[in-house]
């Protein structure tokens, strides 16, 4: 059975170019199941729609797979209708957010065979072992796909995997020296401080799937699954193989959240340090994981030096918004007070905190949008802006439907593009209102901590300028199928165009 699977490019030209652990981690977990296969990545090499449709055209497959984020949604249907358009009889399986989100209007809107919804890796390989051996789908857990009568068919919910029953993630699929090329580090707060002239090459690591906690603006692939994280030796043993295999220096633990708990965290850094393993790593925390008293400060603070001990160079953790109610809306469960102790305490020890903020909840106003940026002010930090961006299978997209804001789905995920565009706006401000109001809070934080930013640069857009009227527009007609294109847009950092003076930051 002739197989391919396809890393799409959800930024084109980018500069900057991240390894795809999801995909990587179900090829890995597939060929463990002894299927070999061919690989596309799009992404990497920047190919345009007509290179990827010449590929398409005169590659013939009995299965393709592949996935993406539900920002992408518009290219993926380009791809799907490509591909049936050449070789009708081609299997197509497509999986995360963009298509198992939101599988009902995915299937009704392309020729996609089977959706995986959730976890990918033993869903992916039952789905090859049924196509390879022409058994019923209906048998395999955790998919969605149309029934011999045309219906769409879902299947129940697979069981979330023990993670170490997966093997090591392989990286050979890929070619590195590009990757390499286009990393930079610094978006992880990694440096290589002078110390050697090989520049830092970050890989990411998987320490945990999922999140402990549920607000209603995120969406994650793992949503349904309990939350699960990797043993330390487990990690270490992956990280000791990327730094002398593939000449890793820095590990970006790619999670959605990698340490939920102080024992968590205490524990893996006693691993760290307990090997003698050198390296620069950065993570994904609670936003109160070193701010809650639930701990003693002495203990808090005790963790927090261990960690810059094991190598932590910075963590990210999100304010998302100063204001107590839309906190609420957002079922945050936490509070500005502990976000402040989090900052002052890691502040001490010598680690960088990255954090994000999202305007645009229905409450928003000019008075909640400087709020948040009063607090910002205080605290001293430069936050990553996006909107509040109403994605499938989360509240508020429910939200966003029962008050008539999206009236057909098609059309408004083909129009949205990334957090960093107001796709879609809920509140009672007209979008230069907001825009003015995050100008001018963003440029008073710029001023402060004499970051840098030009005014273009305080909000990292460029999707907004690839949008026509007709992806913008509300309308149950949909879009023109056949003039499909790529939307470009770039979800990087703030913090990537920026000079840091690392040691710094609270110095006047």
């Amino acid at each position: 059975m002739k197989t391919l699977f396809i890393n799409p490019c959800l930024r084109h030209l980018c500069p900057i170019k991240l390894l795809p652990v999801g995909i990587a981690s179900i090829m890995t977990y597939v060929r463990s199941r002894g299927y070999e296969f061919d690989f596309l990545d799009i992404d990497i090499n920047d190919y345009t729609d007509d290179y990827v449709e010449a590929f398409i055209k005169n590659n013939e497959y009995d299965v393709i797979l592949y996935g993406t984020l539900v920002t992408h949604y518009k290219w993926i249907k380009w791809l799907t209708r490509t591909i049936k358009k050449y070789h009708p009889k081609t299997q197509i399986v497509v999986g995360n957010s963009v298509a198992g989100s939101c599988y009902e209007v995915f299937l009704k809107n392309t020729q996609a065979d089977v959706v995986v919804i959730g976890e990918g890796e033993v869903t992916c390989a039952a789905v090859l072992d049924a196509l390879r051996e022409n058994k019923n789908l209906k048998d395999i857990q955790g998919i969605a796909f149309r029934d011999e009568n045309g219906r769409i068919t879902r299947t129940p919910k697979r069981e979330a995997a023990d993670l170490s029953d997966f093997p090591m993630i392989e990286w050979d699929f890929f070619d590195i020296s590009k990757y390499m090329e286009k990393c930079d580090p610094s978006l992880f707060g990694q440096q290589n401080n002078g110390k050697s002239d090989k520049p830092v090459f970050s890989m990411p690591v998987v320490t945990a799937r999922g999140c402990a906690f549920r607000c209603t603006f995120c969406h994650f692939v793992f949503w349904d699954d309990p939350y699960r994280y990797r043993s330390p030796d487990q990690i270490l043993i992956e990280v000791k193989r990327n730094m002398e295999k593939y000449g890793a220096s820095g590990i970006s633990f790619w999670d959605d959240l990698s340490f939920a708990s102080l024992p968590q965290v205490e524990k893996f850094v006693d691993a760290v340090l307990e090997s003698g393993l050198k390296f620069q790593w950065s993570a994904a925390i609670r936003t109160d994981l070193f701010g809650h008293p639930r701990n003693s400060y002495k203990k808090r603070l005790e963790v927090a030096k261990k960690m810059k001990d094991s190598g932590c160079i910075c963590v990210g953790y999100s304010l998302e918004s100063a204001n107590e109610k839309i906190l609420e809306m957002m079922n945050k469960k936490v509070t500005t007070e502990y976000f402040e102790e989090q900052i002052k305490l890691l502040d001490e020890v010598g680690i960088i905190s990255f954090t994000a903020v999202v305007f645009g909840y229905p409450l928003e106003t000019r008075e909640t949008i400087q709020e948040t940026f009063d607090m910002c002010l205080k605290n001293r930090v430069y936050p990553s802006i996006g909107f509040l961006l109403p994605l499938p299978y989360t509240e508020m997209y429910e939200y966003a439907k029962e008050h008539g804001f999206i009236i057909d789905e098609d059309a408004y995920l083909e129009a949205i593009t990334e957090r960093q565009d107001i796709c879609l706006n809920m509140t009672e401000m007209p979008d230069k209102v907001i825009m003015e109001e995050i100008q001018k809070g963003a440029k008073k934080v710029n001023a402060l901590l004499d970051i840098g930013f030009d005014e273009s640069s305080f909000i990292k857009t460029a999707g907004k300028q690839y949008r026509t009227d007709r992806q913008t527009q509300k309308t149950s007609q949909g879009l023109d199928p056949d003039n499909i294109k790529r939307n470009e847009s770039d979800v990087s950092f703030n913090y990537s165009e920026a000079v840091f003076n690392l040691g710094s930051r609270n110095s006047d």
